[in-house]
C-alpha cells in the first residue's frame, strides 16, 4: 500500500494537478478502490505512466477490481516504457515470477537495470539478487556485493542486511567480520528481524574492540547519511 500512495504523491508533486489523480488519491486514502480505479483509467490512458503504475498496481493485487496479472502487467509495461522506474521494477517483477507473462529471467533483469540506472533502491537490491542467483545474467557475487552496497547507502535494510551477509561469509569476496557487523547493526536498528542473529554469529569472531568499534562505525555511518560507510 506505501508503494501505491507514494507513486500517487509523486504523481501529483511533479505533474500538473489533474482532477482524475486527486479524486484517485482522496479515493485511496479511504479505501474506496472502486472509485480510484475509475479516476485513474483516464490519465492513464492518456499516458499519464504515474496512473498506469496505479492502474497497475490495483489490477494486480485486485483492489476495487478482480485481480488480473495480465491486466497488470500491461499498464506496467506501458509505464516502464515511458520511463518510471517504479513502473520498470513492478514490470521485472512480474517478469521475474511468470505473472501475466511467462517468467522471462533475461527481460526482468534488464528491467531491473534501467530501474537501478534511476538510482531505484529497490530495484539496485534486486540487481544484487539476480547476480548472487544468477538471474538473468552469470552469477557473480562480487558484482551482487556491489549492488547491495548501492542500495544499503540509500537506506535499504534488505540491502544492508544482504552485505552484512556477503562480508561474513565472504562468498565472492574476502571475509571481513567487521565490515559485517557495521552493515548488520544498521540492518537491526532498520527493523530487520534477522539481523540480530546474524549479529550474534559475527560478535563471536570478534574481540571486544573490534565490536566496539564496528557498532561506532554504524553510528557514523547513519549520520553522515551513508556516506562515510564501510565497503
Amino acid at each position: 500500500m506505501k508503494r501505491l500512495l507514494l507513486a500517487v504523491l509523486l504523481a501529483l508533486a511533479t505533474m500538473p494537478a489533474m482532477a482524475e489523480l486527486s479524486a484517485a488519491m482522496r479515493a485511496i486514502e479511504r479505501g474506496h478502490y472502486a472509485t480510484a480505479l475509475r479516476a485513474l483509467k483516464k490519465p492513464a490512458e492518456q499516458g499519464d505512466p504515474h496512473a498506469q503504475n496505479n492502474l497497475a498496481y490495483l489490477y494486480e493485487h485486485g483492489l476495487g477490481v478482480a485481480q488480473n496479472d495480465a491486466e497488470a502487467f500491461a499498464w506496467y509495461a506501458r509505464a516502464a516504457d515511458a520511463g518510471l522506474p517504479a513502473a520498470q521494477y513492478n514490470l521485472a517483477t512480474l517478469y521475474l515470477q511468470g505473472r501475466g507473462t511467462p517468467t522471462d529471467a533475461e527481460r526482468a533483469f534488464g528491467w531491473y537495470e534501467a530501474a537501478a540506472r534511476s538510482a531505484y533502491a529497490d530495484a539496485e537490491y534486486m540487481l544484487g539478487e539476480c547476480y548472487r542467483g544468477g538471474m538473468g545474467v552469470k552469477r557473480d557475487p562480487a558484482t551482487a556485493l556491489s549492488w547491495y552496497l548501492k542500495a544499503a547507502r540509500r537506506g535499504h535494510s534488505a540491502a544492508q542486511l544482504m552485505a552484512a551477509s556477503v562480508f561474513y561469509s565472504g562468498e565472492g569476496w574476502r571475509r571481513e567480520p567487521a565490515k559485517a557487523l557495521v552493515w548488520a547493526e544498521l540492518a537491526r536498528q532498520a527493523g530487520e528481524a534477522q539481523a540480530a542473529s546474524l549479529i550474534a554469529r559475527i560478535a563471536r569472531d570478534l574481540r571486544d574492540g573490534q565490536k566496539a568499534e564496528a557498532i561506532e562505525q554504524a553510528s557514523l555511518c547513519k549520520s553522515s547519511g551513508y556516506r562515510d560507510c564501510p565497503e
